[in-house]
Parts: structure tokens; C-alpha cells; sequence
């Protein structure tokens, strides 16, 4: 199975992700027919979300943004995994660069919202990468393990048993993330997802748990990162951000996985 999914972040108001989802469900289906087996996901911002669930099903996960660790209380603003499941929701991201950057969020605090999201029956995508001042100090290795095993501590791989993956791992390097940022060569992303690999491989032998690649992901370099061996699939940002952008990248990084 090849995953692929893209994160709209703060760029689209109701409408237009209602315009997106409906044109993508469209379209997805000839495009799937013409592919291996593929998982496609999109992840709105939490104002989009009501209503999306049907037009998605069956072809689409929908996905949120974030989620709160508790399932209810004075946190005002704030998004609870009851909440989003009432809306169909059936992924949800957490450990973005974003949300870890400029918001603050610590493993250990990922720790509870994955633990939280899990026991509530969402599936998890769950982010990690390094900054570039972690690059440059030759920390890169112990920066994403240490992420991974903090995030997944209490998860098991019981916790993970099902027809199709509960937790999914986005490798994202920061440093490669955002617009104007350099993308990362094959061979370091390679490199990277090696203990990725083996973290998740030693907790949870008993599963599968596919690893993604994103960060700068294009119809350029998409055939590249895709045919990595370890890569399951692709998170896309600005690239995946119009119809025909996704179905192009999605088509091209399915048909590189599979040689």
C-alpha cells in the first residue's frame, strides 16, 4: 500500500476545501484504476472539516490538523478527539514541525495526545524531524529516535492491530520544510530513516507501520523519495495544494514505488 496525503495548514476557508475535496473525489477514482493499491488522505483546517467525512468515503481518509490531549475541559480554542470523530474524522496529525516550533509542544506532550488519539479510535499520523541546528550538530539520529520512542512509549503493538494502520510515522526534516527550503537529497533521507526503521521495527515486531516521507515534496522529486527503500508514501504541502498538482504527485510517487 502507498500512502498520500497533504496538509493544508491555515490556507483554506470552508468553501474551498468543500471545492477540493469534491473535485479530488471526482477525479480520484480513474486515477486509482490506473495505480497499485493507494491510500490518499487530506488534512483541512479544523473549520473545514464538518461535512467533508461523506464526500471522501470510501475513496479518502479525512484527517485533522491537530487534536487536544483531553477529551473535554476549560481549554478554550482548543479541538478534542470526541469532537473530531463525530465528524468522520479518521486520521489525525500530531508532532508537526509547526506545532512543535512555533507552539511549543513537547514530546512528552505528544506522548499523551498519541496515547489519547489511539484510545479514542482515531489513527495517528505522527511527525518527527530535526531542525537544521540539530543538523549541523551531528544529532539527527538521537533527535528522531528520541522523538519516536518518547511518542510511542505506552503504544503497543496490540494497540496498532487492524485491517489497515493505526499509527503512520511522517519523516518531515525541518530544515526542508516550507516554501523557499531546500529540499533533502535521497541519500540523506535515506540515511534518516534507517533508525526510524529499527525503532519501530524492535517495539513493534508484530506490525507494519508504514513511514512517509515530507519536506519540499514535488512532481520534480516525488519518483526520487518514493522509490527509497523504507518509504511507504508521501506527505505533499504546496505541491498537492490544487487537484490536478495532487493527482499528478500522487500518480507519479505511486508508479516510482512500485518500481
Amino acid at each position: 500500500m502507498f500512502y498520500f496525503g497533504s496538509n493544508f495548514k491555515m490556507t483554506q476557508t470552508p468553501s474551498a476545501s468543500r471545492a477540493f475535496v469534491t473535485g479530488l473525489a471526482e477525479k480520484l477514482p480513474a486515477v486509482l484504476a490506473t495505480l497499485p493499491p493507494v491510500q490518499p488522505f487530506v488534512i483541512p483546517p479544523f473549520t473545514s472539516l464538518a461535512g467533508l467525512a461523506e464526500i471522501c468515503e470510501p475513496q479518502m481518509w479525512l484527517a485533522a490538523q491537530n487534536m487536544h490531549p483531553e477529551l473535554s475541559g476549560a481549554f478554550t480554542g482548543e479541538i478534542s478527539a470526541p469532537m473530531l470523530a463525530e465528524l468522520g474524522v479518521q486520521l489525525v496529525m500530531l508532532g508537526h514541525a509547526e506545532r512543535r516550533q512555533v507552539f511549543g509542544e513537547t514530546d512528552a506532550y505528544l506522548q499523551h495526545k498519541v496515547d489519547t488519539a489511539l484510545a479514542r479510535g482515531l489513527r495517528v499520523l505522527l511527525c518527527v524531524g530535526e531542525t537544521s541546528f540539530e543538523r549541523d550538530q551531528l544529532v539527527t539520529m538521537s533527535t528522531l529516535t528520541r522523538q519516536l520512542r518518547i511518542a510511542l512509549h505506552n503504544v503497543t503493538s496490540e494497540n496498532l492491530m487492524g485491517d489497515m494502520p493505526r499509527l503512520l510515522v511522517a519523516y518531515e526534516p525541518v530544515w526542508a520544510i516550507g516554501e523557499g527550503s531546500t529540499p533533502a537529497t535521497s541519500d540523506a533521507i535515506a540515511e534518516s530513516i534507517i533508525p526510524l526503521r529499527e525503532v519501530l521495527t524492535k517495539k513493534f515486531p508484530e506490525v507494519n507501520v508504514p513511514l512517509l516521507y515530507g519536506g519540499s515534496v514535488n512532481l520534480e522529486n516525488c519518483r526520487d523519495y518514493a522509490a527509497l527503500a523504507g518509504i511507504d508514501g508521501l506527505f505533499v504541502g504546496r505541491a498537492a495544494w490544487t487537484v490536478e498538482g495532487y493527482l499528478e504527485v500522487l500518480q507519479a510517487g505511486a508508479l516510482a514505488s512500485h518500481g
